[in-house]
């Protein structure tokens, strides 16, 4: 068929866009136009990529398939044209970052400042503590906590996150493991109820049968319990570090801490990473150290 890499455009905006009118204005061209490639295109492929109603628009199965798959054509295109001109194009185009909530209200100055300085990135951020499906939800690299790498997907290790007990100033001092088990505490909400406390020192750990008085999902929420004096908890070094520095938090038992975790960045596909995605993720890299020291 004649024309096709503008029919596959032309198809690619309307699945982002989510509908032929809504194309067919980002694009400045009327609908007719628009629905005649997409036809045309179906036609020359053999199958419907789109199904149509009055009021929805929606993938096919091999619409879907077809639309990941000409998404890393098109930015593997673009990515070879940007080495002609690495310095003009490394900052351009868009990238979709999903970030873990905590780390992402941290990283978010960080990822502002890069978007001022670069003002042809196009930035689009979802704080989501889920693990999502990058592919179907379109996402460009996510940042996942995890003791070993994700097994989906290829990732790249940015940082090792510690995370030490803590507790707010005027806590009743605790100075052995068995203080420790007879105070209040503080946990995650995913870790089972009567779950045992896992803490390291050196090449020795232990797990500790202690009394949870307070249990929420999100980092903020530990974080906010911590300070206000009901127990000692656990929280990502990153996270507590203003606290801690400004005197709302002390560390309980330094010697002890949780199991360390790592932050990986999470993609799609590892045979076509663009450059303004690597340039993101050496970005906040970059910031991390800042929080976690060498990375």
């Amino acid at each position: 068929m004649n024309n096709k890499f503008n029919a596959i455009s032309t198809f690619l905006r309307v699945a982002d866009a989510g509908s032929f009118s809504a194309a067919a204005r980002q694009l400045d061209v009327n609908q007719s136009a628009v629905s005649q490639q997409i036809a045309a295109l179906e036609a020359h492929l053999g199958v419907v990529l789109l199904h149509r109603t009055t009021r929805v628009m929606s993938l096919t199965e091999q619409g879907e398939r077809y639309r990941r798959d000409m998404t890393l054509l098109l930015d593997a295109m673009q990515e070879a044209e940007s080495h002609l001109h690495p310095k003009d194009q490394e900052w351009e185009g868009r990238v979709n970052i999903q970030l873990p909530t905590g780390l992402g209200q941290l990283l978010l100055p960080e990822l502002l400042a890069l978007q001022k300085l670069h003002t042809e990135l196009r930035l689009t951020l979802a704080m989501d503590d889920r693990v999502v499906d990058l592919v179907s939800e379109g996402v460009d690299v996510a940042l996942r906590l995890s003791k070993e790498p994700p097994e989906t997907y290829p990732a790249r290790m940015l940082a090792c996150i510690r995370t030490p007990l803590f507790a707010s100033p005027d806590f009743v001092p605790v100075h052995s493991l068995s203080e420790l088990v007879a105070q209040p505490h503080i946990r995650f909400s995913g870790i089972a109820p009567d779950g045992p406390l896992r803490l390291v020192s050196g090449d020795e750990t232990v797990e500790l049968k202690v009394n949870t008085v307070f249990r929420a999902n999100t980092s903020e929420g530990l974080l906010q319990a911590i300070q206000s004096g009901i127990g000692i908890g656990g929280m990502q070094l990153p996270l507590a570090a203003q606290a801690l520095q400004s005197g709302q938090l002390v560390k309980v038992l330094p010697e002890w801490r949780l199991p360390d975790r790592f932050l990986y960045a999470v993609f799609p596909d590892a045979r076509f990473i663009p450059l303004r995605v690597r340039g993101v993720v050496s970005a906040i890299q970059a910031s991390l150290l800042q929080w976690v020291g060498e990375v």
